[in-house]
């Protein structure tokens, strides 16, 4: 007599709902308990699909080739040489994409140009497609906008800066997207009349973001430059939200945009401008006139003028003064996010602006500079950052452009004058402990702050360095972290060839650590290339769950390019592909390569390397 089969008539939304607090590893689990459950948990597995190299998409493949490919919405495919075949037969495996997100070449693909040639692909299978991230080979972009109704509503693609064909194939072919709500475009020229041609090509456009973009000049005088600011002979951009340039060549010396970008987009809320400054690409020099420097003041203050929905601003490298701070006080802006940095002692003065002024924003991003190697200097700042506002929720602290590698910051001060903080990142930064006069003070004076222990929940080290001694600071002093982040880190122990990362945190919950690679110690202001990690072990005092040693395996070569690069040089590492249990190694023959060892009360995802063990 056979079992019968349990049946469910809940829709299926509510699975989904479910599936949103489970791992990848346990909707798989839930697929085998039986039948039901495998209709059940299907689709929310295959609903958002991310492919990592070669291996991966070949896995993909298979998978899908069993059927279940109508489930999946969302797919990114980061690291993989398409062949014309393979890219042809995803809008047959995959009809119901919504988002395709990829940034190999699809070799021996017939591109199209200009809509000038015909070409017989299966890409009209895609009619629910609507977000495209293209960024080598455009056949796909070509196509959608090529057809006589583009359906898409976000557009991301890589152009070559100096191939003139392709952008005037690109600038052909736009008028076609009419329902484009955000565009991307990395490595692009743009003049005045390129840009209103954009938004006449695309009313609906809400957001555009120009990365290692160049913004040709309008004017040559400054009379020139400021009558843009008086400019009638075109329509403001009212549903533009957010305007981005990332990397951005010519904003310095043709400051004019500045107007131009005030002027246009009057109801913004978002805007971000920057261009990294190196060794390399040294930043331009000051005006030399009282004058000059007075209008590039006025042109960025024009933003905080105009522009009075505005809730996030990012200006780094970009010459300002306390103007703009008035500007948007005065017109009653109330920002939830900044983000401020020069390179240089001049952004001591803008976070003395953002004190002064009535700005009490969440989230806080600061770009550091040579001098915060200097300990007073360091400290004075940490200070600031703490007065900054007293909402801080969210800290972003780099030192990425500044020419600086390993520069110290210590966490303790930081969290101490900034106990609200929920996030926080260090780049490029060696995160340190210390015990200065001030948190002395402040912990036996009448001081409140005594009482108050840090709320961070979610730690980054990134592309710095760090000691053990950290996660004991964390261990007793942040009971409510639940995510940790550490990516391309050197440790610094007490022998050179140390490279064994304890995070021994035996009483914290986790709901994530993610591990990605390591760099042996080195002098102090140079950075050896990331290693793999070999080995780790886990115990989690919860399950009483101690397996041994285990051994990751199989590394294939990787670059992680599938987001837009602003040194345009994606490195390249390795990832393991599966690991294996050592439970006979004893403790004394441990290797010596790059070891994690963690010990917590829970852990419900682990991620080393880019690979997920649990």
């Amino acid at each position: 007599m056979g079992t019968e089969q349990l049946v469910y008539n809940y829709p299926h939304e509510i699975f989904d709902q479910i599936a949103c607090y489970l791992t990848n590893r346990q909707k798989g689990v839930c697929r085998t308990v039986c039948q039901s459950w495998r209709l059940l948990f299907t689709p929310s597995q295959y609903r958002h699909v991310q492919v990592k190299g070669r291996r991966q998409f070949y896995q993909f493949l298979r998978a899908i080739a069993s059927g279940v490919g109508h489930y999946v919405k969302r797919l990114s495919v980061d690291d993989v040489c398409m062949t014309a075949t393979e890219l042809e037969s995803l809008p047959y495996l995959c009809p119901n994409l919504v988002s395709l997100s990829f940034n190999g070449k699809s070799l021996g693909t017939t591109s199209v140009t200009g809509g000038k040639e015909s070409l017989k692909t299966p890409f009209s299978q895609w009619k629910c497609l609507r977000r495209l991230t293209e960024l080598q080979d455009l056949t796909v972009a070509y196509y959608l906008l090529n057809t006589p109704y583009s359906p898409l509503t976000h557009l991301s693609i890589r152009l070559e800066l100096n191939n003139k064909a392709m952008k005037t194939n690109f600038f052909t072919s736009l008028h076609k997207a009419t329902e484009l709500e955000s565009l991307t475009l990395d490595s692009i020229s743009l003049s005045l009349s390129e840009m209103e041609a954009i938004h006449n090509a695309c009313p609906r456009l809400q957001k555009i973001q120009l990365i290692n973009a160049n913004l040709e000049p309008m004017g040559n005088s400054i009379d020139e430059k400021k009558s843009i600011s008086a400019m009638r002979h075109f329509d403001s951009a009212k549903r533009m939200k957010s305007f981005e340039l990332q990397n951005g060549t010519g904003l310095y010396e043709n400051y004019e945009w500045l107007y131009y970008i005030s002027t246009k987009y009057p109801n913004l809320t978002h805007v971000q401008l920057w261009h990294a400054y190196s060794v390399n690409t040294p930043s331009p020099d000051i005006p030399s006139t009282d004058d000059e420097l007075r209008e590039r003041y006025e042109a960025i203050a024009s933003i905080g003028t105009k522009c009075r929905d505005l809730k996030s601003v990012s200006f780094m490298n970009v010459l300002m003064n306390h103007w703009l701070f008035e500007e948007m006080d005065n017109v009653g802006t109330e920002l939830e996010s900044i983000t401020l940095g020069d390179m240089t002692d001049n952004t001591i003065e803008l976070l003395q602006c953002l004190i002064r002024s009535k700005q009490n924003v969440k989230y806080l991003t600061l770009w550091g500079w040579t001098s915060l190697c200097i300990q007073e200097t360091m400290e004075k700042t940490v200070v600031m950052i703490g007065q900054c506002s007293n909402r801080l929720y969210s800290f972003t602290f780099s030192m990425q452009f500044s020419g600086v590698k390993n520069a110290p910051i210590p966490l303790n001060l930081l969290l101490s004058k900034c106990p609200k903080l929920r996030y926080l990142k260090f780049d490029n930064i060696q995160a340190t402990l210390m015990c200065p006069k001030s948190i002395i003070e402040d912990y036996f004076g009448d001081n409140e702050s005594r009482f108050i222990k840090p709320q961070l929940q979610h730690l980054v080290f990134e592309n710095g360095s760090f000691r053990n001694e950290i996660f004991k600071y964390l261990s007793l002093n942040c009971a409510d972290l639940e995510k940790l982040d550490i990516s391309s880190c050197a440790l610094i122990g007490e022998y050179y060839a140390e490279m064994d990362i304890k995070i021994h945190m035996p009483y914290h919950s986790f709901k994530c650590i993610s591990i990605r690679h390591a760099r042996p110690p080195s002098h102090y202001y140079h950075v050896k290339q990331a290693s793999d990690i070999r080995f780790f072990n886990v115990l989690v005092s919860k399950e009483q769950r101690s397996n041994g040693l285990y051994e990751l395996k199989d590394f294939e070569a990787f670059n992680s390019s599938l987001t837009f690069d602003y040194e345009q040089k994606p490195l390249e590492y390795r990832r393991p592909t599966k690991y294996v249990n050592h439970k006979n190694i004893s403790d004394a023959n441990q290797p010596s390569s790059p070891f994690v060892s963690i010990k917590c009360h829970a852990l419900t995802e682990l991620n080393i390397g880019d690979f997920w063990v649990i």
